[in-house]
């Protein structure tokens, strides 16, 4: 039923739209987070990179050009580009499909996100994150699913930003997606946001992926944003370890 309801995909705007200048955060903004020299004893690849939303800086580890897998969370951009693309045609959200998106962010529903991610064209849909979001390593991947999509740290933390200032769901859709991801709960809720004391992770929205792949490894994949800074941490390692292991080396990143 879910599939009947969703529109079909028309690209009518196959050109690289223009890539905005990020926006950023408001002057005064709180810092709870900045560049440092981050020394971590892991087992497996892990890699890392901040954006401060203040400044325009990137940062990161010597390998955040690296990619891995996304797993759940390019959820983030699944929804961003069908809201987005809905306002563009002129088409109404109905509640039903913004409860199956809700699904999808807050729960990591992936029955949804199958649904969501063919509505929006598949790949085409990965290709033009990379357009909008001025991504460098990120790619789809034809033969595997939305979750096969790779990123690399630093493009993680541009598609956070991406989503907080707006060019990936647009302006009438950026503040519900980032309460969304601020919601978010059970087994998706960790990494980065465990770092911080209650009171501050209520204002970071975040979107997390994980996964036990027949490589034998955990594919762990954290993504942040708060008002002033985007943060993403991959990582993979032996399955052995657990998917806390993954979890926490998010959190000591951050």
């Amino acid at each position: 039923a879910l599939n009947a309801n969703l529109p079909q995909v028309v690209d009518d705007n196959p050109q690289p739209p223009p890539v905005q200048a990020v926006q950023p955060a408001p002057a005064g903004t709180a810092r709870t987070l900045r560049a440092a020299q981050v020394n971590l004893n892991v087992t497996g690849f892990w890699s890392w990179a901040l954006f401060d939303r203040r400044t325009g800086q990137l940062t990161g580890s010597s390998n955040a050009a690296a990619r891995s897998d996304t797993a759940s969370m390019i959820k983030v951009w699944i929804a961003a580009d069908y809201l987005r693309r809905a306002t563009e045609k002129g088409q109404n959200v109905d509640d039903g499909r913004l409860r199956a998106l809700s699904t999808m962010i807050r729960d990591s529903s992936n029955d949804v996100a199958d649904s969501y991610h063919r509505a929006n064209g598949g790949s085409a849909s990965i290709n033009r994150m990379i357009r909008q979001c001025g991504l460098t390593e990120s790619r789809p991947v034809a033969v595997g699913s939305w979750s096969t999509t790779e990123v690399s740290a630093r493009d993680g933390a541009r598609l956070a930003t991406c989503v907080a200032d707006g060019r990936a769901a647009g302006p009438t859709w950026t503040q519900w997606l980032l309460a969304e991801m601020r919601g978010v709960r059970g087994a998706g809720r960790f990494g980065i946001v465990n770092a911080f004391a209650p009171d501050a992770a209520t204002k970071i929205a975040i979107k997390n992926g994980w996964i036990n792949r027949k490589d034998g490894k955990w594919h762990i994949a954290c993504l942040a944003v708060s008002d002033e800074w985007a943060m993403t941490v991959l990582a993979q390692y032996p399955v052995a370890h657990g998917m806390s292991y993954g979890a926490n080396i998010c959190k000591q990143v951050a």
